[in-house]
């Protein structure tokens, strides 16, 4: 009898051993993506999420079996008739950190990202480009700017500015820490998608954005991506009048954008060619330069007026800005001031801040970061009005509560040397002003950025 229990209890641990594994099997095969539970329903809410816009080939992959997909989604595309900021707001989560964000907006003003000269080339840790696209990778997910010729409705002012961002995640433990390129290209190529089915929705006769296959890290410390690059090879101190002279280094964006472009250049101390030298006081070691057209020159030149760093110091500002009707206005525009006044045009003042010839000294602090002069132009670039900015930053060696002198022969070679900056980055055969086809130059004057 005792033989009896001992096999019947025998069975019963073997079929509940039997039983625990094939259930750690089913869960393991969930995990892992299997046909179970909720996952084709899942497939199949991908398809249809957000109007349809959303890449399904790349975002296959985080679909989740384990719960159904939440959907949030609304804006215009989704309810045409109604007045909404958004085109699209579209969010897709399947749990455990998996799941997509896209937010598509008709701009009628600036672009909600940094744009200025040294937030295109310094863009902090973990950003990345997608070369050819007009935007950037990092924290917050992608962005990136497109074109609509015929006009985006859905707002009450017309547009032809389209601002799309994506955000991808692939697990709790993403957006923790730095960005990685198969984040990143997915959330370019999702932004792009999304783009592309928006500007053929609202028929914009704009020709489709092309879908990244890479992307660039601009921060990477091993081969420098964006150092030497040909578009920034005017940059010169053997070529370039007025700069310290010997080996520089230059920097470049990488967005390879066709309504953007920046540059850098710095008197590189390092350098063998420059061991030993030491650059004088009130010498030209940097030089920077960029352009911006459509609406991300307007949104420049805003963020540069709010610290007060643009010429006139915001006076007389209309007559400088790239108007609502577009690039033909504001050419008529600059024609009836030309004619008015062609001094402005040839001037390195224009119409803003004094070259400072009529000044006997200007004083700098310690306090100021990176003084430096500034002049602005604009150009009709690709069709669209665009704003050019070079600057010259001369070597000020200052201590701590120190207040450097600048006299009026120094003062008159930095404005010299802006212009001869301005000239050879509009003129430079490999530039982006040459390839962007820039026309009807129209100086509007310097900005003294250590006030």
């Amino acid at each position: 009898m005792r033989g009896l229990w001992d096999r019947v209890r025998l069975r019963r641990t073997v079929l509940f051993v039997l039983i625990t594994a094939l259930v750690a099997s089913g869960v393991a095969l969930a995990n892992l993506g299997g046909d179970g539970g909720h996952l084709a329903a899942n497939r199949d809410q991908l398809r249809k999420a957000c109007d349809g816009t959303l890449p399904y080939g790349d975002l296959e992959r985080l679909v989740r079996d384990g719960r159904p997909g939440e959907l949030s989604q609304h804006g215009t595309m989704l309810a045409p008739g109604r007045q909404s900021r958004s085109l699209l707001d579209c969010s897709l989560n399947w749990g455990a950190g998996y799941g997509v964000t896209v937010h598509a907006e008709a701009l009628v003003s600036d672009v909600p990202e940094a744009v200025k000269t040294r937030e295109l080339l310094d863009t902090g840790g973990g950003a990345f480009v997608a070369p050819g696209t007009t935007g950037q990778y990092g924290k917050r997910g992608a962005w990136l700017v497109a074109d609509c010729l015929y006009g985006l409705s859905g707002r009450v002012r017309p547009t032809t500015d389209l601002y799309v961002t994506a955000r991808v995640t692939a697990g709790a433990d993403q957006g923790k820490g730095e960005p990685d390129r198969t984040a990143a290209l997915t959330g370019f190529r999702t932004a792009v998608h999304v783009a592309n089915a928006i500007t053929k929705a609202q028929h914009c006769g704009s020709a489709p954005l092309d879908l990244p296959t890479d992307v660039v890290n601009t921060d990477e410390t091993h081969g420098a991506p964006g150092r030497d690059l040909r578009t920034c090879g005017w940059i010169s101190g053997s070529s370039l009048p007025g700069v310290r002279s010997g080996t520089w280094t230059t920097v470049g964006d990488l967005q390879e954008s066709t309504r953007l472009s920046a540059c850098a250049g710095a008197w590189d101390a390092d350098a063998e060619r420059n061991e030993g030298e030491r650059p004088k006081q009130w010498q030209i070691t940097g030089v920077e330069a960029a352009s911006w057209s459509g609406i991300l020159g307007r949104s420049a030149y805003d963020a540069y007026e709010r610290e007060g760093h643009v010429p006139g110091w915001g006076a007389d500002e209309e007559s400088r800005r790239p108007s609502e009707a577009g690039p033909e206005a504001d050419a008529k525009t600059d024609a009836k001031t030309d004619s008015d006044s062609d001094s402005e045009s040839d001037s390195p003042s224009g119409s803003g801040t004094g070259s400072g010839a009529d000044r006997r000294e200007d004083r700098i602090s310690s306090d100021v970061s990176h003084p430096q002069l500034a002049l602005w132009a604009r150009s009709v670039c690709g069709g669209r009005a665009t704003y050019h900015r070079v600057s010259v930053l001369p070597e000020v060696r200052l201590a701590d509560g120190e207040t450097a002198v600048l006299g009026a022969e120094d003062r008159a070679k930095l404005s010299r040397t802006a212009r001869t900056v301005l000239d050879r980055y509009l003129s430079a055969k490999d530039g982006w002003p040459k390839s962007a086809d820039c026309r009807d130059t129209k100086v509007l004057g310097e900005v003294e950025q250590w006030h």
